[in-house]
């Protein structure tokens, strides 16, 4: 199951499906499971591509968690990343908006990815919480999606939001071929945070799930999956550990 769509390609997930023998899902409304449902847990999915902050939201739920990482993650064609896996949600506005810095983002329409997203909402969630501002310090509206979000800012009509926080792997890639979303002006980058990892339901077996993570890691030698990487703004898929995911385990912890 993939979370991350349309955000990411659906293309790159079918080819990293097929590679691994995989049959493919997707879920296009939220970036993980809604609070209160685990497909994992009862084995509907093996597999899944999701946001940090829900491996972490499924890590924590129960005492025996139904996920655990596959420890695979990708690497962002951005130099913010510094070729490591971590990425930002951008603040981006109109190239002619008034907004200078975070605080002129007062009482603004502020568009969010979705409830679960953590570059789309938590990262905003966690500037607030830590420059002491309120939560209603802006209007956060969810459009569902980072290019909806995007979308909202570049309508022929005029922007439906003031801003929007978005996935700083997905502006960059649109902004290749979008010269309106090129033309965005990012107020300021929230992060870096841990990309999106792929969990793995916790009863897999230790030897598939390595054997999978090897599949995927292989991969970078493959010259049709670093097309498909490069198409997402994406370098290549490199090795992590549930240390890579601590920073998102205490600011949740902390927001409880």
């Amino acid at each position: 199951m993939s979370y991350l769509t349309p955000g990411f390609p659906t293309e790159l997930f079918e080819l990293l499906a097929e590679r691994l023998g995989a049959e493919l899902f997707f879920e296009s409304e939220m970036s993980g499971p809604p609070p209160g449902e685990d497909p994992f847990a009862d084995g509907t999915y093996d597999l899944g591509w999701v946001c940090s902050t829900s491996f972490v939201d499924l890590a924590l739920r129960c005492t025996v968690p139904s996920v655990q990482l596959a420890g695979v993650a990708w690497v962002p064609q951005d130099p913010g990343s510094q070729g490591r896996p971590v990425y930002f949600g951008d603040i981006v506005v109109p190239a002619d908006s008034p907004v200078r810095r975070f605080e002129d983002l007062a009482g603004l329409r502020m568009g969010c990815n979705d409830p679960v997203s953590l570059s789309g909402n938590y990262a905003l969630t966690f500037a607030l919480r830590d420059r002491d501002l309120a939560d209603d310090f802006c209007q956060m509206e969810f459009t569902g999606g980072h290019h909806a979000s995007l979308d909202a800012l570049t309508t022929a009509s005029g922007p439906a939001l003031d801003a929007a926080v978005v996935d700083s792997v997905v502006r960059i890639g649109r902004a290749r071929h979008d010269e309106e979303v090129a033309s965005l002006r990012v107020v300021e980058r929230l992060g870096p945070w841990p990309v999106q990892p792929l969990v793995v339901r916790s009863t897999m077996p230790s030897e598939e799930r390595a054997r999978l993570a090897a599949v995927l890691l292989g991969l970078n030698e493959d010259p049709t999956v670093r097309a498909a990487l490069a198409d997402a703004s994406l370098e290549r898929l490199v090795a992590v550990g549930p240390d890579h995911y601590a920073a998102v385990r205490s600011a949740m912890t902390a927001s409880a």
